[in-house]
């Protein structure tokens, strides 16, 4: 809106003159995916790359799926990072969380996990994992601020989490 750079005190005019037709609506600040590793249809290669699954802008509410598909042939764990950025390169994207995926054993490679991204007017985000074949679900809540940032209220619960977990 150019008129708010070139004259601010027009807002508060038009609106006293009857501007009704403005809509604001709250969007997604960032962009939000996932660490995945498809395989380069060139090279034939695993290639380490953000996979973006709610795109900036997107208006709130908003929901998102896409497919992934494990790697190997009896694999029982997967690693998920819900990422904040645009880039596809993970080196370049902010990475607010990173949980392991406990997956049955004995099973194929490409085995399919339905990625799932809610993020509500309220600043909340959901995501799910789910296994389609043995409909094992990861979830994992948080809370943005205003710049679509953990809060930091949900870092200190997490860090308190961790800080209790005994590794044997």
């Amino acid at each position: 809106m150019t008129v708010l750079r070139e004259k601010p005190d027009a807002v508060p005019a038009g609106i006293s003159s009857g501007l009704n037709d403005v809509n604001l609506t709250d969007v997604c600040n960032h962009s939000y995916g996932t660490i995945c590793a498809p395989v380069d249809k060139e090279t034939g290669r695993r290639v380490v790359q953000n996979r973006i699954i709610l795109k900036k802008n997107t208006p709130l509410p908003c929901e998102a799926s896409q497919m992934f598909y494990t790697m190997s042939k009896g694999q029982t764990e997967v690693e998920v990072t819900i990422t904040q950025g645009e880039d596809t390169a993970p080196e370049y994207v902010n990475k607010i969380a990173t949980h392991k995926f406990e997956l049955p054993p004995d099973r194929p490679a490409k085995c399919p996990i339905k990625v799932t991204y809610s993020y509500d007017v309220n600043q909340r985000m959901h995501c799910r994992f789910q296994d389609l074949e043995s409909d094992r679900v990861l979830e994992v809540k948080f809370s943005l601020d205003k710049n679509g940032e953990m809060s930091q209220s949900d870092i200190r619960q997490k860090t308190e989490k961790l800080e209790h977990l005994k590794v044997e």
